[in-house]
């Protein structure tokens, strides 16, 4: 499960922001200020962090050049209000890897956040021939043992794939909302807790 620390001072926006994410999946943080921020930073090591420049106490690109210059490399996305190009830039210069302005729209935003994640991941390497891959159950099985409809059979294909909710409802051309429904159906059926016991399930592992 990919760790996301929200930096936002807006309690209205960064509690949708963690409800959104947790409903993709992720575990989440949020800090309200920026000296919250690189202490939660080091310890939660966060997978990406989502970065608000105008916090109460100092300036989000300070954060950011701070989490650089102590050589940490992971994913940050800048979600501000500030719009000009020159902010853009100068988020950039100091090495952020996206930037979003407010007000946006939730399902790019999951959508940048599963991009970048996805860039992140570090790419495995095989030292020795692979086992062969365990045999998915069939579309019939996963009907007749735990009912799933045909779209829900979809969804929990893509969910092993480790897709999130945006990820779903662009490549199944639905809305965030209804592919978040899917997940939540998909769950229940199976009688799993989390997304990421879907592929276990799949694959006969449990």
């Amino acid at each position: 499960m990919s760790r996301i620390l929200i930096v936002e001072d807006s309690p209205d926006l960064a509690d949708a922001l963690e409800r959104n994410l947790r409903l993709d999946g992720y575990e989440v943080e949020v800090a309200r200020r920026a000296a919250q921020a690189m202490p939660l930073i080091a310890s939660m090591k966060p997978d990406l962090v989502i970065l608000d420049l105008g916090l109460p106490d100092r300036d989000g690109y300070s954060v950011l050049k701070e989490l650089r210059d102590r050589g940490n490399s992971c994913p940050v996305l800048i979600l501000s209000a500030r719009n000009l190009e020159a902010d853009k830039l100068q988020g950039f210069r100091l090495g952020a890897d996206d930037y979003v302005t407010k007000p946006f729209s939730v399902m790019e935003l999951l959508a940048r956040i599963s991009a970048l994640l996805r860039r992140a991941a570090p790419v495995a390497t095989v030292a020795t021939p692979a086992a062969p891959a365990p045999k998915a159950i069939s579309d019939e099985d996963l009907h007749e043992r735990f009912g799933l409809t045909a779209r829900q059979t979809a969804v929990a294909r893509l969910l092993a794939e480790g897709c999130s909710n945006a990820e779903i409802a662009q490549r199944l051309s639905v809305s965030y909302f209804t592919a978040r429904n899917h997940t939540e159906q998909v769950l229940a059926k199976l009688g799993v807790p989390s997304r990421a016991a879907v592929g276990a399930v799949l694959f006969g592992q449990v």
